[in-house]
Formats: C-alpha cells, structure tokens, sequence
C-alpha cells in the first residue's frame, strides 16, 4: 500500500511540471507566465524580455519549445531580450503582444 501511494504522489509531481512555469524560481517582480510555453515574460529597463533555455536545454525533457520549469541558478532563470520592432515597455502586460517572439541575442542568467 505504501508503495501504492509513494508512486501515485510521484506521477502526480511529475505532471505538475509541465503545467505552468518555473515553480523553483523566485518570482519578486510579479513576471507574467505564458502558459503555452511556460515561460515567463516582462518589461525589464523598458524593453521586453521573456525567459529561455541556454544551458538548462541539456537536461530539459518537456515538450518542445518550452521553457525549462526546474532550472534556476541560484533563483535567477535564464532569459533574453525579445526580438520584437518598438517592443518598448512600461509595464509587465506591455509585453504580452510580444511574449512569443524569438529572442534577438543569446540567453543568459541574471
């Protein structure tokens, strides 16, 4: 019976993965979260940015195109800024026209 409900918990976790974005990251600025790739998103010195996967693709298996919901370093996520003509912002809800953009540079931690 134990092992019953060890293994129910289990697969029950593991799904949550996949639901919505990073859980382990430390959210202090209220970013927005977009549910169709699981990244989050925002408004960061005026220009919008959203969230990627640099060296947290190696060990991510989620659906392609997601963002890894585990990885963090040190609570801080990998992100880019996105590449999106007159993207600027001034708010986090600014940048929801953009969310789905492609990054214009590489992603890194910060």
């Amino acid at each position: 019976m134990k092992l019953f409900v060890f293994l129910a918990l289990l697969a029950c976790c593991a799904t949550f993965q996949y639901d919505t974005c990073n859980r382990l990251f430390t959210n202090t600025r209220d970013w927005l979260c977009n549910e169709g790739n699981l990244c989050y998103y925002g408004c960061q010195k005026g220009y919008c940015w959203s969230q990627c996967n640099g060296a947290g693709a190696i060990e991510w298996d989620g659906p392609p195109g997601t963002c890894n919901t585990r990885y963090h370093l040190n609570t801080n996520i990998e992100w880019c800024w996105l590449e999106a003509g007159g993207n600027a912002c001034t708010t986090h809800s600014d940048c929801t026209a953009f969310m789905n953009q492609p990054c214009s540079g590489s992603c890194s931690v910060g």
